[in-house]
């Protein structure tokens, strides 16, 4: 298999997964910057001149951007056949959209992988609803990280029979040594601080903890758009002397975090903007941990959190039931620490990264 890899940014702290699938399929090609990709990992473009400069192709595409979509696809399609590629990966949906064209033209075989706003964001939908009904005709297979995102796909006009759900998964033998039965009550949530995360609603859970058990505490990871609310409505709440509002964090960083926590939280729900979760990778690196998971019944969660077993899922928006489970926690390390277990178990029996990478592979090559 030649494989040609597309993604729309070289680096992204937040798409380690796409980093690990590079690693682990070793494509022939990389391509990336935007739907259009065109930068090769030297930071040359492949396009000819004038087009490998980037204000040339960056002023096309905004002014004529039909004559760039025929300048590009014939581009990427000589480029595709003289280095022999056929198969290329098209990461999110609209990537699938722009270079499906080119891939005909190549005769290549193109798998395009959904990872969540592509499938749901409502100003995503208004562009490409019926570019994507187009695209599920003529796509070879379409991967999902969950089944929500299978069934939402079918909805969007695909065939079932083309989609595979494959989660992200985690590598369960970075992810070792929680012992959550005894450690404090120390809560932690990882992620940006987006409507998607809800934090707001995870700080008005903790705040119902700390009437019940009032040496809790709590850490959040992470920054974003909701930071500053979030710390306003600890403030209103007087929890903020027991939120630790820590920032961004490095995955080694976090890794010592969970080993001081007993309860790991992130209460996902679809937000304002229709934008959805995948199947969150900071859930299943904490489970892999060995920490018990309070979140919601939201896109890949469902699957990846066993309630009752792995750890407790609410509604979304349902903040006093999160609440409620997160106090039961908080008073019984013994169940925290079979929960974690459960959890670490779950996760090395389907949700090892080395086994979905392997499958993500077999997709591929079919």
């Amino acid at each position: 298999m030649n494989l040609c890899f597309t993604r729309s940014n070289k680096y992204s702290h937040s798409e380690t997964f796409i980093d690990n699938e590079i690693k682990a399929l070793q494509p022939q090609m990389l391509i990336y910057e935007g739907w259009y990709p065109s930068v090769l990992p030297n930071e040359k473009s492949f396009l000819p001149f004038p087009f490998n400069f980037l204000f040339v192709r960056g002023g096309m595409r905004n002014v004529f951007p039909n004559i760039y979509h025929f300048l590009y696809t014939r581009f990427l399609a000589s480029y595709l056949i003289k280095n022999k590629i056929d198969v290329l990966l098209a990461n999110y949906g609209p990537m699938g959209v722009a270079l499906i064209d080119a891939c005909e033209r190549a005769n290549v075989k193109m798998v395009v992988h959904f990872y969540g706003f592509d499938a749901t964001e409502y100003k995503t939908l208004n562009v490409y609803r019926e570019k994507y009904v187009n695209l599920f005709q003529r796509v070879d297979s379409i991967v999902v990280v969950s089944d929500d995102m299978r069934t939402q796909l079918h909805k969007l006009g695909a065939d079932l029979s083309k989609i595979y759900v494959n989660p992200c998964g985690v590598k369960t033998s970075e992810f070792l040594g929680a012992s959550p039965e005894i450690k404090p009550p120390l809560f932690i949530t990882v992620g940006r601080f987006t409507p998607k995360k809800s934090p707001q609603s995870t700080i008005k859970a903790f705040a119902e903890v700390i009437k019940e058990v009032p040496d809790a505490q709590m850490i959040m990871v992470g920054d974003g758009e909701l930071w500053e609310e979030s710390k306003q409505l600890a403030n209103e709440l007087k929890i903020a002397d027991k939120i630790d509002f820590q920032g961004k964090k490095s995955p080694e960083e976090i890794l010592v975090l969970f080993h001081q926590a007993r309860v790991f939280l992130q209460h996902s729900m679809l937000a304002p903007s229709g934008d959805s979760e995948g199947t969150p990778v900071a859930i299943l690196e904490a489970s892999a941990t060995g920490l018990p998971i309070v979140s919601t019944r939201h896109a890949g969660i469902k699957e990846a959190v066993v309630h009752g077993e792995t750890g407790f899922l609410v509604e979304e928006g349902d903040w006093k039931s999160m609440g409620e489970y997160m106090i039961q926690l908080a008073q019984d390390p013994l169940l925290c620490g079979k929960m974690g277990r459960n959890a670490r178990k779950h996760m090395e029996e389907n949700y090892e990264m080395d086994k979905l990478l392997h499958t993500l592979k077999e997709i591929l090559e079919k």
